[in-house]
């Protein structure tokens, strides 16, 4: 069940996520910019959200078993430094010009990222449990 939820976390944030950044670039949507819109997406977009999302939900497992604990603020920040770490635009413009304003902005687009596709994860393992506890509970 578990990379069912990811998958699906990594689907729907992700299409979310190019929409809302899509807004400032498209006033709306004609053939070709649909088409841009997709590949942005399938090519750059939900790899990074795929894997990346893995990652934090791999690691914050094994932190939450780690210490013992269910703790959102745990989980918030694995999934932040994750989203930070899998930015690799951010890594190469900073590695290419240094530290400046393009560097923040993809950090910044990192950090959203990682944070709407931890809220949607969270939501879809509540769903998953109410399923689950819904269908032992008719059987």
């Amino acid at each position: 069940m578990k990379p069912v939820i990811y998958v699906t976390t990594s689907i729907v944030s992700s299409l979310i996520f190019v929409h809302l950044i899509s807004l400032s670039y498209f006033d709306s949507f004609n053939y070709f910019e649909l088409m841009d819109f997709l590949v942005i997406w399938g090519m750059f977009i939900l790899p990074v959200f795929l894997i990346g999302g893995f990652i934090a939900g791999c690691v914050d497992f094994w932190l939450q078993e780690f210490f013992k604990a269910r703790k959102y603020l745990i989980s918030l920040t694995v999934f932040i430094f994750v989203g930070i770490l899998c930015n690799i635009y951010a890594l190469g413009h900073w590695i290419r010009n240094g530290w400046d304003d393009g560097v923040m902005e993809y950090l910044i687009l990192g950090i959203s990222g990682s944070v709407l596709y931890f809220h949607i994860w969270l939501l879809l393992n509540k769903l998953a449990i109410k399923t689950r506890t819904n269908l032992l509970g008719q059987s």
